[in-house]
């Protein structure tokens, strides 16, 4: 792996166990996805990551440890990645709010060149030792990315699951998104159909992105729920994935 500027060097899972271990109990999760079998290493009790917040903190962004939880989305989305079988193999792949990684791991599982992002620096250590656990030897890169400010480069091929659920992401986030989606690439988000997605959708069209709505009923934690499966693009609608 090759560590962003501010991620660990160290290529040891165990020490990467013990420095996320060091900060709170920990838990694996197993999950099997297309054949894969992936491990996913996060917080033990999400409550005890809130309760740790201060207040001084949750004023300056109002965040919250979303990260350390696998959520529905993120299920659907890796599961489309495997299932209709899209394009990845030496392709440029930016998972942005990766939380775990499970998107970001089955896309490199499947040879593409994968970026994963997130804004929490515990959300990229675990998602550094998820990846590590999962696909050793394979190159991927995790980084610090705000969606309000925008990195330089520009991506084909852009991955995002449970990205919007408060008001004050969408604007930030359809700018992000106009700003790093290469003129002919396409973004595939995942959400739960949730109501904040209605003017996120429509702060994509007025941007000139369109999209085309997958539903897919996935199971999680002995729970089913329907995720809408976004395939975005910007001007024309792209032909349907095979």
């Amino acid at each position: 792996m090759h560590p962003g500027p501010d991620e660990p060097a160290s290529h040891d899972i165990a020490q990467l166990r013990e420095e996320l271990a060091a900060l709170f109990p920990l838990r694996d999760l197993d999950i099997r996805i297309g054949g894969h079998e992936i491990r996913l290493t996060t917080a033990k009790d999400i409550e005890q990551l809130i309760d740790r917040i201060t207040e001084d903190e949750f004023r300056v962004d109002e965040r919250l440890p979303y990260w350390a939880e696998l959520w529905h989305s993120a299920v659907a989305l890796a599961a489309f990645l495997t299932e209709n079988r899209v394009p990845l193999a030496g392709r440029r792949v930016l998972e942005i709010g990766c939380g775990l990684a499970l998107p970001g791991i089955l896309a490199a599982a499947s040879g593409a060149h994968v970026t994963c992002s997130d804004f929490e620096e515990h959300a990229r250590l675990a998602a550094t030792i998820n990846i590590r656990q999962n696909l050793p030897g394979v190159a991927v890169n995790v980084r610090h990315m705000d969606f309000r400010h925008p990195p330089e480069e520009r991506w084909p091929l852009i991955l995002a699951a449970d990205v919007i659920y408060e008001k004050r992401f969408v604007k930030p986030l359809a700018d992000f998104l106009d700003q790093v989606l290469q003129t002919d690439g396409t973004v595939l988000l995942a959400e739960p159909n949730r109501v904040i997605a209605i003017p996120f959708f429509e702060a994509l069209t007025a941007r000139g992105f369109r999209y085309r709505r997958h539903a897919r009923m996935t199971r999680l934690h002995d729970r089913e729920v329907e995720i809408s499966v976004y395939e975005i693009t910007k001007g024309s609608i792209a032909p349907p994935l095979p």
